[in-house]
């Protein structure tokens, strides 16, 4: 995670599993609609509801900083969850911080990892040196890591896209949460990945916002179909029919086969 962040009080979870498939038989997904029965995630500010996060589907503790916050990304996961599983609640909250490791400093915050049965558990905003010239604690991450797998939860470290313009951060990035990943014993979700498949195919594509370290709005559909995949194990290429009104067709359809491409990875 790059020292650039936005201070928000919120607080996020999604589900994370393994050995997601890709393949052209997939069911066509249909279109969005809001059941009477799905759970929305929280608002800022506010604590998580356990019965909520118990009776959800697919509920999702998302901890990180604008990067995972920014065009309301957990927002658009949970919504691409229910357009691929119509039918299916969902239940997102947001644990907002400027690096992981200030969460070890907030008994609120570990109570939220705590207290909860969080299904999924989505981890970000790893204090990495943009030089490659220091070396960052990773044990509050690693710990923070173990602590939610012990309660219950699947759970993924989100690994960034590099910074724009900027070659071997994005690889660098995913490097330190890889080995973080294998020491908690849980997952890695390698978004970078999906950015490096989207750009070099298309490099002129707008992932960036002008500062070149946050996603646009194109680079957040991009994020949230990868993270999609990841949460439901379903391949998120039929996200191309994802109805964006920020994003054409042909775009839409782009990213998603984009990140279908990246979630094959191993």
């Amino acid at each position: 995670m790059r020292p650039n962040f936005e201070p928000f009080a919120l607080c996020l979870v999604f589900p994370v599993l393994t050995g997601c498939g890709c393949s052209a038989d997939q069911p066509p997904a249909v279109v969005l609609a809001n059941p009477p029965n799905v759970i929305s995630f929280s608002s800022v500010s506010v604590p998580s509801n356990p019965s909520q996060v118990r009776a959800a589907d697919y509920s999702i503790l998302f901890v990180g900083n604008s990067h995972t916050s920014g065009h309301n990304l957990p927002g658009l996961v949970s919504e691409m969850i229910r357009f691929r599983k119509p039918g299916k609640t969902t239940y997102a909250h947001v644990l907002s911080v400027g690096f992981l490791e200030d969460v070890e400093h907030n008994p609120t915050y570990r109570e939220e990892i705590e207290s909860r049965p969080w299904k999924f558990v989505v981890l970000q905003a790893q204090k990495i040196s943009t030089s490659g010239k220091h070396e960052y604690s990773r044990n509050e991450g690693i710990d923070l890591a173990k602590r939610a797998k012990k309660h219950g939860a699947n759970v993924f470290f989100f690994s960034e896209w590099g910074l724009k313009d900027k070659p071997g951060d994005g690889p660098r990035q995913e490097k330190v949460y890889a080995e973080m990943a294998r020491a908690a014993g849980v997952n890695l979700a390698g978004v970078g990945r999906a950015w490096d498949v989207a750009l070099s195919e298309r490099p002129n594509l707008t992932l960036y916002e002008a500062d070149g370290n946050h996603q646009s709005p194109v680079g957040a559909f991009l994020t949230a179909a990868f993270l999609c995949g990841k949460i439901t194990g379903e391949c998120p290429e039929t996200l191309g029919t994802f109805p964006d009104a920020t994003l054409g067709e042909a775009d839409r359809k782009f990213l998603a086969q984009c990140a279908a491409k990246a979630v094959k990875m191993p």
